[in-house]
């Protein structure tokens, strides 16, 4: 979509700093970008929760921890009640801290 309107708006000096703060803690670069936004959805919502990077860290070794686990079972027939152990374990972490996600996103 070809962007051809210009619009021009006048902010106070305290208005623009506002608007520049509200921008970062979107992680948005551009100011335009940002007021375009803002103008036709009305809000900006940052996702960017650490919570969901250690989420896929605990995926990972979870996943990791069962290909495992397979291999053993494969080879041997008999797995470690320490293995089994530690799943749950990251299990219980990743069902925290989504619980900890729905909660922040529900006050949003």
């Amino acid at each position: 979509m070809e962007k051809t309107q210009i619009l021009h708006f006048r902010a106070s000096e305290k208005e623009y700093e506002i608007i520049l703060q509200k921008m970062k803690l979107c992680n948005i670069q551009s100011l335009s970008a940002y007021l375009l936004k803002m103008a036709v959805d009305g809000n900006v919502i940052n996702l960017d929760m650490p919570e969901l990077k250690e989420i896929s860290r605990l995926l990972r070794y979870a996943g990791n921890n069962i290909n495992q686990i397979a291999k053993r079972l494969n080879e041997s027939g008999s797995i470690y009640a320490s293995d089994i152990a530690d799943i749950k374990e990251k299990q219980s972490q990743i069902t925290d801290m989504v619980r900890q996600i729905y909660l922040k996103l529900s006050k949003l």
